[in-house]
């Protein structure tokens, strides 16, 4: 984790191992964690690490506050995924929230995170950028794993990169699947795994699965990534290929993916 001398830091956070991540390093660097899970799992997850801990909905911003300010949390950080049909599916959302979705124009994850991010800085707190703490999760460009793309496979990344940067900055998805110079699948609303999932069914295996940034990517509160699980879902479906974009999407847990993907004889290359 990069050094910052902010020594409390608030954590919201929502599903996938990067949370967990970086709570763990702040942990072991000495900073003090408040942390906001949107489940009682998460909570449960980051607990061992934060000096408190709370379980709030995504329709509660007012306990969210609340408990901002009672611990005099100033900056936080904003990590893990929200699945957009908890918000569909809320029950008792508070006052604060049914006033700010009526006023969010659309149900794109940008424009909803942005709103949280405005509803934040209102209250004076500031949201920073996951890249400041968590830079050495950003691998720069080469391969990671001992197998190389062949050609036929470099072939697909080189396709299919320009078209997985287009669907990323038109907030489709930014993860693309493709096999042969054709494009097999495209992430949408069901996210990444299910996205490899698909992709990797219709190609009966062999296939690259491309991961990207968007080009205005705002790291205050998305920043994409790859762990552990995602490589499973890749070894499960028999992909042979793995290209994530270099220095913009994060591989969390390094030294674990990049055993997995060598002894499945997955290629890990950034581009």
């Amino acid at each position: 984790m990069s050094s910052h001398p902010t020594k409390k830091i608030g954590l919201i956070a929502g599903t996938g191992e990067i949370p967990i991540y970086f709570a763990r390093k702040a942990h072991q660097n000495g900073t003090r964690l408040i942390s906001i899970g949107f489940s009682d799992e998460i909570e449960s997850n980051l607990s061992p690490y934060s000096e408190k801990s709370y379980s709030f909905g995504v329709g509660q911003p007012t306990k969210i506050l609340d408990a901002l300010k009672k611990n005099d949390v100033e900056e936080l950080l904003i990590l893990g995924k929200v699945d957009k049909t908890i918000i569909y599916k809320l029950q008792l959302p508070d006052l604060k929230f049914i006033k700010f979705f009526k006023n969010i124009i659309s149900n794109e994850d940008k424009v909803l995170l942005l709103g949280v991010i405005e509803e934040l800085e209102k209250e004076g707190v500031r949201v920073l950028s996951q890249k400041d703490f968590l830079g050495e999760v950003f691998p720069k460009k080469g391969i990671l794993t001992r197998r190389k793309p062949s050609e036929k496979e470099l072939q697909d990344i080189e396709f299919g990169l320009p078209i997985a940067r287009k669907l990323a900055d038109m907030e489709i998805g930014q993860t693309l699947v493709v096999k042969d110079k054709s494009v097999i699948a495209v992430e949408a609303f069901e996210g990444t795994d299910k996205a490899i999932q698909r992709g990797c069914e219709l190609a009966k295996g062999n296939c690259v699965v491309i991961k990207v940034s968007r080009t205005n990517q705002d790291y205050r509160y998305d920043s994409p990534g790859i762990g552990p699980q995602t490589i499973s879902t890749l070894i499960a479906g028999g992909a042979s290929v793995l290209a994530l974009e270099a220095e913009r999407v994060m591989a969390v847990e390094q030294e674990q993916v990049v055993k997995m993907a060598d002894e499945a004889r997955l290629s890990v290359t950034c581009v």
